[in-house]
């Protein structure tokens, strides 16, 4: 779910002056190897079809939330270094780099500026897309920044959790003027594509949730973004 909340629909800037974060924050897969990723506080959610799934944030001493990110990796042929990068690339990396201020005449380690979610109906059906870098919502109990109410509150499943398919889902519950409201997002990994599906005011896909193999992320306690 990339911050598909009716509150949170329209795309998200981060104004923050804090710095990027950076390469070298490495992550240790299930086989031991180790994913070079540039988020900051990143810690390792999952692995699945063929990703690592983070949750992490873009940026050191900002405002933005820990959202979960969706990082490719490859397998290594024989001999090669068990050290990939984000894409999947055996690479040298003599140190871990440390985060801190960019180079000024180097831009290519700053992730984007102003970088914002995608609305998800606007990536309805399926898609030839690499997840990776997308933005999603962490799943936990969202309250105001300002009053603190609770005013949002979102789950996240990962495996055979539509109809027996690999799928991603967020279920989620806002607080609205009417009450609360439901919405799901769903991310179906197909033989042709990525499938995303976004229900508003219903979950149909809740019945799969028990399934053996539709594994639960642990929510955390989260504020809205000024």
């Amino acid at each position: 779910m990339k911050m598909f909340l009716s509150f949170l629909a329209f795309p998200l800037l981060c104004f923050s002056t804090a710095m990027p974060a950076f390469s070298g924050v490495e992550l240790k897969l299930s086989d031991d190897r180790l994913l070079d990723v540039d988020l900051a506080e990143a810690r390792l959610v999952g692995e699945f079809q063929g990703y690592a799934i983070i949750a992490g944030r873009s940026c050191v001493d900002c405002d933005e939330n820990t959202a979960i990110y969706f990082e490719k990796i490859a397998g290594l042929g024989a001999g090669e270094k068990k050290r990939v990068s984000a894409e999947g690339e055996p690479r040298e990396v003599p140190e871990p780099e440390r985060f801190g201020a960019p180079d000024a005449d180097d831009n290519s380690a700053m992730s984007p500026a102003g970088e914002s979610d995608r609305p998800q109906a606007d990536t309805d059906g399926v898609v030839e897309v690499d997840l990776s870098g997308e933005r999603f919502s962490h799943p936990g109990q969202y309250r105001d920044y300002l009053t603190k109410e609770l005013v949002e509150k979102t789950r996240m499943f990962y495996g055979n959790c539509y109809e027996g398919t690999p799928s991603v889902l967020w279920l989620t519950e806002y607080l609205t003027e009417e009450g609360w409201e439901k919405e799901e997002f769903l991310v179906v990994f197909r033989e042709d594509g990525v499938e995303h599906r976004f229900n508003e005011s219903r979950q149909p896909s809740m019945i799969f949730i028990d399934n053996e193999n539709c594994n639960e992320v642990e929510g955390i306690a989260l504020t809205t973004e000024p």
